[in-house]
């Protein structure tokens, strides 16, 4: 099962590393350096940024379920670089989940093994940005 969905759809592909990151947001009008050269300076709210890495999901037996594997990945991918502005992502915060409107900053991956007419790729590196913070001061 994933744990990553967008559009409400989850893939069955296998995330095998996931990086959150969060940028605090300053309001403008209050930020400044003071006459004693401290600096000055108001949260106003968080932005919180994922990437992730995935494989295709592999089982004990590498042929058995292999086509499908891939098909699930290649169905992934294809959606993910589909010319969509905004996406509705739902992915892990916590122990729970956050769910939040999203841009796809980049997508790219790799080919790793070409045989018999068949393509397995990997090595899918995402990264999706919040197009308007998630937490307010």
């Amino acid at each position: 099962m994933s744990v990553i969905k967008i559009d409400g759809v989850s893939y069955d592909v296998g995330e095998i590393e996931l990086r959150r990151g969060a940028e605090i947001i300053f309001d403008p009008v209050t930020q400044g350096v003071m006459l004693d050269f401290s600096e000055t300076d108001d949260a106003a709210a968080v932005k919180y940024s994922y990437s992730f890495n995935i494989e295709p999901k592999r089982g004990e037996f590498p042929d058995f379920g292999a086509n499908n594997a891939n098909e699930q990945y290649d169905a992934f991918y294809y959606d993910i670089t589909s010319p969509k502005s905004i996406r509705t992502v739902e992915l892990p915060f916590g122990q729970g989940s956050i769910i939040f409107g999203a841009k796809i900053k980049s997508a790219g991956d790799m080919l790793k093994k070409s045989v018999g007419g068949m393509n397995r790729w990997g090595g899918l590196t995402v990264t999706f940005m919040p197009v308007k913070p998630q937490r307010y001061a």
